[in-house]
């Protein structure tokens, strides 16, 4: 977890880097322009640190998440290697116990066929002879019968033990792969929450920016209007078209950080699409195959989109907080990227995609190939579904791009009301 501690370190480092600057124009006395610039140097400094702690942040989960998976395969192989020389040990026990059981009924057939040749030999010797040879063998019989009772009963209690101890190995190596997956889970928790935590001090910075860009704005023009009385209504129509320029600026701005904060939300689509073609290529093998799926096969994709959906809908909220929190969203903007939210979030939350991942993977392990392709299908269906999203979302990317970005929107397009 040490690269998740360097990263984290970063936070309070942008904090203390946007104090300092603010703290740097609170000391300028005169001139608001001036301060105005400063505060634009600021807001620079500030996105920049932002964007660095968050690539750091990103960088770092991937690397950790690397590492997880190459000590799950590794958890996994141990288990299989182990279960492999738990069934050798067990077979080859088994086998001994059948071959001293086949040794022993050989014996026994040996032992009695020796009898009963003496028998017929003693037809002509005495009753008390021939009761006393009867009793020597009845002896002997029971004497071997006891010993092998005894030997394969000592077998039987090894093998037992032997079953276990291998079983007690098996169980150690799951706990180990256990552990790893916890540690995992812990690590993406933590991730998410520091993700969250840059997301909203960049948010408290960007809107204190943004006070202090206004309260600096109407400071600079009561200077002006002091100074330049005598020119007031010339001065009037060139503040106006100064606020109006500034007003689509603004808006241009807003409109690129909307639709990256919406395009933000579509990249986690594709993820779930791939883990779903994933499951749908293991369930549905071609020429109509019986599929083989091995245990854990299918986990990282279930995994993903579990995660992915946890993502999305955290992505869905900053985008909903930052639209609150903007005074220059543009409402057919907003309208449109809603739109395509929703369509979105219908098939993310489709319970379809709900069902396929809580319940393929007890179909998968109790081998049910009639609800595993069942689900296949649903996958499949789930794919096409999400190929047609993925075409809409393009298209709609494009028409937001092409209809926001080139030009400010006019003033006929007034933002949402706060």
């Amino acid at each position: 977890m040490g690269w998740f501690k360097n990263v984290v370190s970063v936070v309070p480092f942008v904090k203390e880097v946007f104090d300092a600057g603010l703290d740097i124009i609170d000391n300028i006395r005169s001139n608001p322009k001036l301060k105005v610039d400063a505060l634009k140097t600021v807001s620079a400094d500030s996105k920049a640190k932002h964007e660095e702690a968050m690539r750091r942040l990103r960088e770092g989960q991937e690397e950790a998440e690397a590492a997880f998976r190459r000590r799950e395969e590794a958890a996994n192989e141990r288990i299989r290697i182990q279960k492999e020389a738990n069934d050798k040990e067990v077979n080859a026990m088994t086998e001994k116990i059948r071959l001293d059981e086949e040794k022993h009924d050989v014996e026994m057939k040996k032992m009695n066929d020796e009898h009963s040749k003496k028998v017929m030999a003693m037809r002509s010797e005495s009753k008390e002879a021939r009761d006393k040879a009867e009793m020597e063998h009845r002896m002997k019989v029971d004497k071997m019968e006891n010993e092998h009772k005894k030997e394969k009963r000592e077998a039987e209690i090894e093998l037992k033990k032997m079953k276990e101890e291998g079983q007690l190995k098996i169980t150690e190596a799951e706990k180990e792969k256990d552990a790893v997956s916890e540690e995992r889970n812990k690590e993406l928790t933590l991730f998410i929450e520091a993700s969250k935590e840059l997301h909203e001090m960049n948010q408290q910075q960007i809107r204190e920016i943004n006070k202090r860009k206004s309260d600096f704005r109407l400071e600079n023009m009561k200077l002006k209007k002091e100074q330049l009385a005598v020119e007031n209504n010339k001065k009037l129509e060139e503040n106006h078209k100064i606020y109006e320029n500034l007003i689509n600026n603004l808006t241009i701005q807003n409109s690129r950080d909307v639709i990256q904060m919406f395009e933000a939300i579509t990249t986690h689509v594709t993820p779930v699409q791939t883990s779903l073609q994933n499951i749908k290529e293991a369930c549905l093998p071609l020429h109509d195959e019986d599929p083989t799926i091995y245990p854990g096969e299918l986990v990282l994709d279930f995994e993903s989109i579990t995660a992915e959906k946890s993502r999305f809908d955290y992505s869905k909220r900053m985008f909903s907080q930052f639209v609150i929190n903007s005074n220059y969203t543009d409402r057919r903007l907003f309208d449109t990227c809603a739109k395509l939210i929703t369509e979105m979030s219908n098939l993310m939350n489709a319970k379809e995609l709900l069902s396929v991942c809580a319940s393929l993977p007890k179909a998968i392990d109790n081998d049910n190939l009639n609800i595993v392709k069942k689900y296949g299908k649903t996958a499949e269906s789930l794919c096409d579904e999400f190929s047609t999203l993925q075409n809409s979302l393009t298209d709609g990317m494009n028409h937001l791009n092409i209809s926001y970005i080139p030009n400010a929107p006019s003033l006929e397009n007034k933002a949402i009301e706060q």
